[in-house]
């Protein structure tokens, strides 16, 4: 019995490390766009910094949590050259996924509306089997009390963004390395990872003039996929009101339904918050996941004289043009 519950333990840490290779599944997937893609740093004339934390699957026992920590920017705010730096910490069960990684990304004016960035992600990551917390039906046996069995891995990710003011089409390859690097103890286990992700902008009432609430439709989708998983989709209508509230209605394929909302405070600050309830066998055993994000811009692009400039003739302009026709219904 004490044989067959050891080896019971450790293919259950086997199997466990081999999942824990999937990256992790996050809700608004557009709000955690940088964790998808490295091309994203540098893409906003803002430096900012984002923590996100995901509890999956309430009330199953030993479900995953997640925490994502990240801060980019790009040189004077100009959106050329992007970098930034993430943390992850990942936990399901009694295994435990931690990385660290750097970014860098280049942007190129592809004409006066689209631009086009590249992107990689270097990286550390630790894999940690809690065996001292495994649950053993001989509470006498010491083979696995105090122990904790490591590895580490070499992870390099990279991508591309083509993007403008009215759509946005991404494509990352994470793991990349996968099992060419040697001196690590577990790149041998890492799959190539796929994903790409497209949107489009559709504003309504944007011209100030009409004095209506502008609203913002953006539908997005994602599809991601590593062997042997099948491909997953996800699909996403977000709503956004006078440019401070938003709402979103989520589908992730053969997984889960949700939504999402968030608000803006102030020029700096925006929170939001999403719920899935799964569709799989787990719904029985589980409440849902909620997800929770913090972001908070830390600085933005200064206008440059000749932008204040124009701005400054703009309105003079159309200062005039209300003069006139004010004149003219009189």
């Amino acid at each position: 019995m004490k044989t067959l519950l050891i080896i019971a333990v450790f293919v259950l840490a086997c199997s466990s490390f081999s999942t824990a290779q999937q990256r992790a599944v996050y809700s608004n997937f557009l709000m955690n766009d940088f964790y998808y893609n490295p091309a994203i740093a540098g893409s906003r004339d803002v430096h900012q910094a984002n923590i996100t934390y995901r509890n999956q699957w309430v009330g199953f026992d030993g479900a995953p949590s997640l925490i994502l920590g990240n801060f980019s920017g790009s040189a004077k705010n100009e959106g050329k050259i992007g970098y930034g730096v993430s943390f992850i910490s990942e936990t399901a069960g009694i295994t435990q996924n931690t990385g660290f990684y750097l970014n860098y990304a280049q942007h190129f004016k592809l004409s006066d509306k689209v631009k086009l960035g590249l992107g990689v992600q270097p990286g550390y990551m630790q894999y940690r089997v809690k065996l001292y917390d495994a649950q053993l039906a001989d509470q006498g046996d010491e083979v696995l009390t105090g122990s904790v069995y490591s590895a580490s891995a070499v992870d390099v990710s990279t991508g591309f963004h083509l993007y403008s003011k009215k759509f946005f089409v991404m494509g990352s390859l994470h793991h990349l390395l996968g099992k060419s690097i040697q001196f690590t103890s577990y790149n041998s286990n890492l799959q190539f990872h796929y994903t790409a992700i497209a949107g489009y902008n559709i504003n309504i009432n944007a011209d100030p003039k009409k004095k209506k609430m502008p609203i913002d439709i953006q539908p997005s989708f994602l599809v991601r996929y590593v062997k042997p998983v099948p491909i997953q989709c996800s699909a996403m209508l977000k709503t956004t009101f006078n440019k401070k509230y938003w709402f979103g209605l989520i589908y992730r394929s053969d997984d889960a339904v949700g939504v999402s909302m968030g608000m803006q405070i102030g020029d700096k600050f925006n929170m939001a918050y999403g719920y899935d309830y799964t569709l799989s066998k787990l719904s029985s055993y589980q409440a849902g996941s909620h997800e929770v994000m913090l972001s908070y811009v830390i600085s933005r692009k200064k206008p440059s004289m000749t932008e204040k400039d124009d701005e400054l003739n703009k309105s003079i302009i159309d200062e005039l043009k209300k003069s006139i026709e004010e004149k003219e219904k009189n």
